[in-house]
Parts: C-alpha cells; sequence; structure tokens
C-alpha cells in the first residue's frame, strides 16, 4: 500500500516502563563486628556499568525493631557522642550509642530491658518527620525535633526535657536545622501542607513560607556560592523550589513526588523522585537524571572508595545499594542489603574521630563502613575495562556497518533497474532493506473540536514503508514516562492523541520502526521534538500554516468572550518581541509576526481555547504596555505571568488581579475553617473530659475493692463505656484535622497562586502581608491583598 492510499491510524497507546541502567551482578558484603576494610579487585568480564569492587563494613548488627523509611537521623545529644535515631512501631523512637548509658528515666524516656544501649522515646501521636541539629547557639549538644500532624517539638534528649512545642495544623511532613537567611544561629525550617515555617531557638516563628503542594523534602545549601544558604524545598507535586531568603529563585518539574534532597558539595545537590529518578543539579541546571525501576528511598555522599573525592550512595526499595560517580551518575560499586534501606547517615559512630557510613534497614539491620587507606579505582584495572568496553563498541558499530552496507547494495544494484514495488519482491525476508532516500516525518498539532481536543502527534514516512511500532519517550507527559504504539496493521501514517496534566515544556523523544510488511528486520529512525509550555492552548479556527499577522489575529473572534476574571499589569515591550514569546510558548496552527502590514496595529489580542476545559483563554498586549490575561484559573494566570516576566527578564511587576470565583472560594474556606476550629475545641474539651472520669471511675473501683466489692463490676463498667466514648472522640478530631489540613492546603495553595500574579519584591511582600492577615482572619484583607498585592 502506497505512503498516499494508506488510512492514518489514531492509537490510544498503553504507558510502559522502560529502565534506563540494567541490573549487573550483585555483590555480597559479608557482616563483620568492628573489624577492619578490606577490598578485593577481579576482572570486569567487559562489565562497565560497576566495577567488580568488594568491601567489608566496619561493624555490623541488628537491633530486632521495625525502621521506617526517612525517619532516621543521627545526633549528638551529650555533645560528644553519635546517637543513632530512628522511629519504630507504637510510636516510639528508638535512640542507640554504644558509648554512654542515660540514668534518667521518666514516662518519656525509658532504657530497654534487653539492651541497656538502646533508650526508646514513648510518643502518644503519629510521628512524620524527625531531624537532629544544634538549634541553641552556645550549646555543642543537639536537639532532636519530632513532627506529628499537628504540631512539631524540639526535645532535648540529654536534659529528658521539651525545649518548646508549637501547634502545626497544616502537618508536618519534613524538617531541617541549619543557618538560614540573616537569622542569627541555626533555624528549624519545618513543611508542611502547602507552607514553610521557620523556628528559632526559642520557638519563635521567624520564617513563613507558602507554596503549592505537601513539602516532603528539605535542603539547605549555599547553591549561588555567595556564602549564604538557600531553602530548596521538594514537593508532592514534583517541583523544586529555590528560594533565598523569602524570594523564590527557581523553580524544576519532575515527574512524580520529591522524596530526597541532599547536598553534594557547594552549588550542587542530588535528589530522588518517587518514580525511581535520581538526578544532580549544579545551580539551577540539571546535570544527568537516570530513571531505574526501583525507587531510591535514602541518599547519602560519602568516600568509600578511598579517592579523596566523596561519591553518591544512594539506596534503593530493593535493598540495592549503588555507589556512584556524582559527575555522571554511573555506577562504580553495588552492594545487597537483607532489606530495603530505610535511612543512610555520615557520623563519628565509633568514637574514633573518623566518619562513618552509617546504613539503616527496614529490618533493624545496622551497617557501619569507613574510607579505606587505598584507593580502590587506582587498584581497578581500568586499562582493561576501557579496553573491553571499546572492544564491544567496535562489534556493535561494524555490525551496524555491515546493515548500511547491505541497504546500499541493495539500493544501488535493484532499486536502479526496477521500481519500488519490485523492490518489496527481490529483497529477502531477513535482510532489513528500505529506500536509501526513506525519510521520518513528525508532526505535532493541535485539534480542538467538540469530541477530540487533544495534542496529536503524527508520525509518517514519504514512500510506501510501513510503521511496524512507535515509542515515545517524555518525562512528564505519561504515568510510566514511555508510550509504546504497537500495530497490527500495515500502515505508512499513525496519529497519536495526548493530553498533558500540567503546562510544563518538554522533550519528546521518538524512535519509530520502519520496514516493509514482510520485514523480519527493521530500521530505527530516533527525533526529537520539543512540546511548548503552553500547549494545551490554541486557536479555535482553521487557519494554513503560512505565518499570520497580527492584524489578522485581531480579527480572530473569540469563543465564549474574555470573561469577568482576569490580572492586568502593564510591561515595557514592542509587539514583535510578544509575538516571539507567543511563538515559543504556545503549539498555534500557525506563527504570529508583526509585518510591515502591522505599522498601525496598537494591540494583539490572542483569544485561545484551553484543550483541557473547552474555556476561553484571551491574552490583550496593548502598544503602550497595558496588558490583561483573562483566565478564570488563577493557577494559569500566574503561569502566564511568570512565563511572560522571565522570558522579558523583568525584576519587579505588581499587577491587579479579578477573579471573583476564587474570592468566594477563599470565603468558604476560611467560614469552613473557622466552624473546623470551633468544632476541634468542642471535641478537645470533650476528650479531657472524659479522661477525668475515667480516671474517678478508677478511683471509685479501688476504693470499692475495700469498702463494698460489689460496686467494683459497676465502676468498671462505666470506666469502659466513658473509654469507647473517648476512643470515639478520638476518631472524630482525626477527621476533623485532615479536613482542617485540606482546608488550609487550599487556601495556602490559592495565596501562593495570587503571589506568582507579581514579580520580585511586589512577590516576596505579599507572602508577609498574607501571614499578618491569616493570624487575624482578616478575610477582607486576604481579598484585597489577591486583588491588589497589598492590603
Amino acid at each position: 500500500m502506497s505512503a498516499h492510499s494508506s488510512p492514518s491510524r489514531r492509537y490510544h497507546g498503553v504507558n510502559q516502563c522502560t529502565n534506563n541502567r540494567s541490573e549487573k551482578r550483585r555483590l555480597t558484603t559479608n557482616e563483620l563486628l568492628f573489624s577492619a576494610g578490606c577490598f578485593s579487585t577481579k576482572p570486569t568480564n567487559g562489565s562497565t556499568t560497576a566495577m567488580d569492587i568488594s568491601t567489608k563494613p566496619v561493624f555490623s548488627f541488628s537491633l530486632n525493631y521495625k525502621v521506617f523509611e526517612k525517619l532516621v537521623t543521627c545526633g549528638k545529644y551529650d555533645g560528644i557522642h553519635s546517637c543513632l535515631t530512628m522511629v519504630t512501631t507504637a510510636d516510639k523512637i528508638l535512640i542507640h550509642t554504644p558509648h554512654k548509658r542515660y540514668g534518667l528515666q521518666n514516662s518519656k524516656l525509658s532504657i530497654s530491658e534487653i539492651k541497656n544501649d538502646i533508650a526508646l522515646l514513648n510518643m502518644n501521636f503519629p510521628i512524620r518527620a524527625i531531624v537532629a541539629g544544634r538549634l541553641k547557639k552556645d550549646d555543642e549538644r543537639d536537639v532532636l525535633v519530632i513532627g506529628s500532624p499537628s504540631h512539631v517539638l524540639a526535645y532535648h534528649v540529654d536534659e529528658n526535657c521539651n525545649m518548646f512545642q508549637r501547634d502545626f495544623h497544616e502537618g508536618v511532613r519534613s524538617a531541617v536545622i541549619g543557618p538560614y537567611a540573616y537569622h542569627p544561629g541555626n533555624t528549624l525550617i519545618v513543611g508542611g501542607n502547602a507552607v514553610v515555617r521557620g523556628y528559632n531557638q526559642d520557638g519563635t516563628e521567624v520564617l513563613w513560607l507558602i507554596t503549592a503542594g505537601s513539602v516532603v523534602a528539605l535542603l539547605l545549601i549555599d547553591i549561588d556560592k555567595d556564602g549564604q544558604n538557600e531553602l530548596i524545598i521538594g514537593t508532592d507535586d514534583g517541583c523544586i523550589r529555590i528560594y533565598k531568603k523569602e524570594t523564590l529563585l527557581h523553580e524544576f518539574t519532575e515527574g512524580n513526588e520529591i522524596q530526597n534532597l541532599v547536598a553534594l558539595r557547594t552549588g550542587q545537590f542530588m535528589y530522588s523522585v518517587k518514580n525511581g529518578t535520581i538526578g544532580v543539579f549544579e545551580e539551577n541546571v540539571r546535570m544527568w537524571r537516570i530513571k531505574s525501576k526501583a525507587r531510591a528511598t535514602a541518599m547519602a555522599t560519602y568516600d568509600i572508595l578511598g579517592c579523596e573525592a566523596k561519591q553518591m550512595i544512594v539506596g534503593w526499595k530493593s535493598g540495592k545499594i549503588d555507589v556512584r560517580d556524582p559527575r555522571t551518575g554511573d555506577v562504580w560499586f553495588r552492594m545487597k542489603m537483607n532489606d530495603f534501606v530505610c535511612g543512610i547517615a555520615c557520623n563519628d559512630y565509633r568514637g574514633i574521630g573518623l566518619l562513618d557510613l552509617v546504613i539503616v534497614t527496614a529490618d533493624g539491620e545496622i551497617r557501619g563502613y569507613t574510607t579505606p587507606n587505598v584507593n580502590m579505582l587506582t587498584l581497578h584495572n581500568i586499562a582493561d575495562e576501557e579496553m573491553s568496553a571499546l572492544l564491544t563498541q567496535k562489534q556493535k558499530l561494524l555490525l551496524e556497518l555491515k546493515h548500511y552496507e547491505n541497504n546500499i547494495k541493495y539500493n544501488k544494484e535493484i532499486l536502479s533497474n526496477t521500481n519500488e514495488s519490485n523492490l518489496v519482491q527481490s529483497v529477502p525476508d531477513n535482510v532489513g532493506i528500505i529506500p536509501s532516500n526513506t525519510r521520518l516525518q513528525i508532526g505535532i498539532s493541535t485539534s480542538y473540536d467538540s469530541n477530540d481536543m487533544n495534542i496529536d502527534i503524527t508520525v509518517s514516512t514519504n514512500n510506501s514503508t510501513t510503521i511496524r511500532a512507535v515509542l515515545i519517550f517524555a518525562d512528564q507527559l505519561f504515568k510510566e514516562e514511555t508510550l509504546i504504539a504497537h500495530l497490527t496493521k500495515d500502515v505508512s501514517r499513525i496519529l497519536i492523541p495526548l493530553r498533558t496534566l500540567k503546562d510544563n515544556a518538554q522533550d519528546i523523544h521518538i524512535k519509530a520502526f520502519v520496514g516493509y510488511p514482510s520485514s523480519v528486520q527493521f530500521h530505527v529512525f530516533e527525533l526529537t521534538r520539543q512540546l511548548p509550555k503552553f500547549a494545551m492552548y490554541t486557536i479555535p479556527h482553521n487557519l494554513t500554516g503560512s505565518p499570520k499577522s497580527v492584524s489578522y489575529i485581531n480579527t480572530l473572534p473569540t469563543k465564549d468572550g474574555p470573561g469577568a476574571s482576569y490580572v492586568e499589569f502593564r510591561i515595557s515591550e514592542r509587539l514583535k518581541r510578544i509575538c516571539i514569546w507567543v511563538n515559543q510558548n504556545f503549539l498555534l496552527p500557525s506563527d504570529i509576526e508583526y509585518m510591515t502590514s502591522d505599522a498601525d496595529a496598537t494591540e494583539l489580542n490572542l483569544n485561545l481555547i484551553s484543550l483541557r476545559t473547552a474555556k476561553a483563554v484571551c491574552l490583550h498586549f496593548s502598544y503602550d504596555g497595558k496588558t490583561r490575561f483573562y483566565t478564570e484559573d488563577i493557577g494559569l494566570a500566574g503561569d502566564l505571568v511568570q512565563s511572560l516576566v522571565q522570558f522579558l527578564n523583568i525584576d519587579n511587576m505588581n499587577s491587579t488581579g479579578c477573579f471573583p470565583a476564587v474570592a468566594e472560594e477563599v470565603k468558604d474556606q476560611f467560614q469552613k475553617l473557622q466552624g473546623l476550629q470551633d468544632t476541634e475545641k468542642q471535641i478537645s474539651s470533650e476528650i479531657v473530659e472524659h479522661i477525668n472520669q475515667i480516671k474517678s471511675h478508677l478511683i471509685r473501683a479501688e476504693d470499692a475493692r475495700y469498702y463494698n466489692g460489689e460496686d467494683v463490676i459497676k465502676y468498671h463498667n462505666e470506666m469502659m463505656a466513658t473509654n469507647e466514648d473517648l476512643v470515639k472522640s478520638y476518631k472524630i478530631r482525626l477527621v476533623n484535622t485532615n479536613e482542617i489540613q485540606l482546608a488550609l492546603k487550599r487556601i495556602h495553595g490559592i495565596l501562593y497562586n495570587a503571589s506568582r500574579l507579581r514579580a520580585g519584591t511586589f512577590a516576596s511582600a505579599m507572602i508577609g502581608r498574607f501571614k499578618e492577615a491569616l493570624k487575624t482572619h482578616n478575610i477582607d484583607a486576604v481579598l484585597k491583598i489577591i486583588e491588589m498585592g497589598e492590603m
């Protein structure tokens, strides 16, 4: 079938995950309690991914306690000895140190009867985050910070007392301690649902930031190398944001929840994503990224190979531990644990003045490694490894060259004397031959009729060759990052509809298998296309592909009118530059150009339609700088403003926002939040009353044992009934607390989107104004700040 007569196929493919790194031979480790480390080298047999290096732990033991993921830290609570701290079952915190025994004991801190080097902190609330660090300026002792769904607690382990406790209604998800901004000493920074708070050593709140999504990872690092730490936050919506004081510097988007953020060196940090991706950023540039089938559960930096430079230590859900090159992500060394890795810490655990790499698994196994005295990389025969890799590459290239030579041979000998249809019959089935002029054509466009509103990717060939399969890889476009379209019929053109969930620019990598219906071998064509940031918004009119003038675009009518919701601001820029921004960020049927016929044009009215909601999105630019973006989605309005501001390099800009639906939602959420908080107070008072009643029943039952034995059962039954009421009250309060967190998260999300309508100091100043308005529950002030940017 020729290319002109073959029908186009619309394919709704299935998602399939691909692994960028193949599984290599597993390396074993021998458990050796406080012994010297050792190593060995063996021939690599052509393996270039992981060197055949083995190492032994300097200590290894088991605590026989279950440990939870990411709830592992290490601190010097007496200022001298390192204590490994982790969360175990029944809301208990386990503190292990072989160097000191705790003499104090109360209802919160108790010594294990089995192992006297283990202390248990008994908490009566769920634990969501722990971190240890110095918080007092003139105190060398570390403080243990514990986060729960309702509050944050700073606990002084050495003195066995609470340092301070603060309510955290947004629910604690992460915490970090370190110097930040202009605050003296160290700052405790806590992340929750769409909010970040900072506390000093007295528990006074010194930092308040709002963001989108729940903050599940925090890191303090000097990313811009100016001598002051920046705050890096990772959220469950897949965003990495870098803050300097209260100002947002950079924002990056990944495909899934950010789970770990770890500093490499000044200006560099590594991260892991829930979908198995790990990578490294240097300042605001991503150096590399690798995708794996497993999920990284813990990360650290340590020189475990003795090469005088720290390597990346990555623990996986499968129990595997990788030692990687921070520059490229290549695996140098692998180990295998008996269970998955819950946490990795670097500290002087043996008390000899040297940092050890301490690895904690889910079943309570602890292994410690130290830096060897010799460089394992120099002992490894790198020359043999490189020669083996080059020989393997040579074989691949020779095979590929043979296929090309066969293709040229048949094209010269057969195609010169016969037509293309005879070529198919003349070539053997086991030879993958296609005409030398075969080209793969990729087209990306939008379709916007009532039944079909998608981004269409068209893959076709320029002759009668057929497409057997198409692989599309995009980091954030598909659930598992890869779409495979495997065709059952022989066609020369395939149409693949796509829909993006978020407005992010991304590269689309396309591989197509091309051949003939009877072919056994296929040619693989690889192409890359970029999907613009706002590809899901297009002009709802049939236009030719030739460039259109500004005057012509202004004559196109809008679908439903601009609407009543908009953001308005002023910029000093020519319409020609605005056209360049539109062409780079939107997937329009034709480019917009400022032509000579537009000399009298004083405005650009770009009336678009959203392929997700079928609602109008109108962008109006005036020659005098007045700009209005009409849309009901305040988040989209913020994205448009930030994209334009970055393109035009605008440092500071204020705006006016009018979003009636958002204003009504803010009022509803505040009223709902007020009712939920009143309910919480009532439930708390009922719980206190139930507890007092239980104490009273217990005392009466004890008295009845001595004076009237018949009333013992009566009082015990009353105590059981009151206890049931107490349990019900706890369950109701838990549901109420979850509702409060959802309401706060939505309010903070709206306020964050409102701050994105401004740029620079205007955006950062809004955060402080929001904080003051929220303290007094001043809804009118909040609405005015959303609208005008100020109170």
